[in-house]
């Protein structure tokens, strides 16, 4: 298990992005904020190259938008979605699917989705630019930030595991992973669950997955903090668009089928994660 310490890579690596979409973002924000409104940043996770979801994110005044890593993997659009966060994020970091694709290495996934993630990253990689790859291979495995003398820790998994640490809402390892943090909001992602929860004063935030959530709703998820308050939210996207790319993913029929239902239901088909690998070569 590594800590912060040891996984410092590339942790002030600045975001280069297009200022076509960074600049209309950065004027609706002044406009809201002359008008007397509030400093205002969305966090998203989890995007797994879901471009519909992406694209219909509602947040179109806020200030920022961080990503906490995850943007490729089971999904069907990894480069579009890698060249959108990389116009609309400040601060990306890297997630476990990221690094596979970038560095073609095992996500380490759970086994329900360890031949899902197997085959859909070999198609990110083809799917991808080399440009793309690299900007995975380039992204923190963590980023400290402060806003409005708010401290804010940002990464995939869990400060002592950053990339395959799995920790859920309830678990006591969150009372380990903030002792000695400097920060007063530790932000997560990696379960796709969304939650809040204060532990010895630090507040602990997962946005959820905007692009493959696991809620048993079909609502993208995310979060917004807004001037020292933090909200957790959901909005509908064009599902049919993602089923459509899926069915355009050159993998197996069986696999496209599991990638839907996660999108429909939160979970695998009970047969898909029964049945033996060599059926569903």
């Amino acid at each position: 298990m590594m800590t912060p310490d040891e996984v410092r890579r590339g942790v002030s690596r600045p975001q280069g992005f297009p200022t076509k979409n960074r600049d209309a973002q950065t004027l609706r924000a002044y406009v809201r904020r002359s008008a007397g409104g509030t400093m205002k940043i969305a966090i998203i996770s989890d995007i797994h190259a879901n471009l519909a979801a992406l694209n219909a994110f509602p947040e179109t005044d806020c200030d920022d938008i961080w990503c906490i890593g995850d943007l490729v993997g089971f999904g069907p659009r990894p480069s579009e979605v890698i060249r959108e966060i990389r116009s609309r994020a400040s601060v990306t970091i890297c997630g476990n699917h990221d690094l596979a694709a970038g560095e073609s290495v095992d996500p380490q996934c759970s086994s329900p989705f360890r031949r899902l993630a197997a085959e859909t990253l070999e198609y990110s990689r083809r799917a991808c630019t080399e440009e793309d790859l690299q900007f995975l291979r380039d992204l923190p495995l963590f980023k400290e930030v402060t806003v409005s003398s708010t401290r804010f820790y940002l990464v995939h998994a869990v400060p002592t595991n950053p990339l395959f640490g799995y920790c859920v809402e309830a678990s006591d390892q969150w009372t380990w992973e903030v002792n000695g943090l400097n920060a007063d909001i530790l932000v997560v992602g990696h379960t796709h669950k969304p939650f809040i929860r204060v532990v010895n004063q630090t507040t602990i935030i997962n946005p959820g997955s905007l692009g493959q959530p696991r809620t048993g709703r079909q609502e993208a998820c995310y979060a917004v903090w807004e001037d020292g308050r933090l909200d957790l939210r959901e909005y509908k996207y064009p599902l049919v668009e993602t089923i459509r790319d899926i069915r355009q993913m050159r993998i197996s029929l069986r696999d496209q089928d599991a990638l839907i239902s996660v999108l429909e239901t939160g979970v695998l088909p009970f047969s898909y994660v029964r049945a033996p690998v060599e059926a569903s070569a």
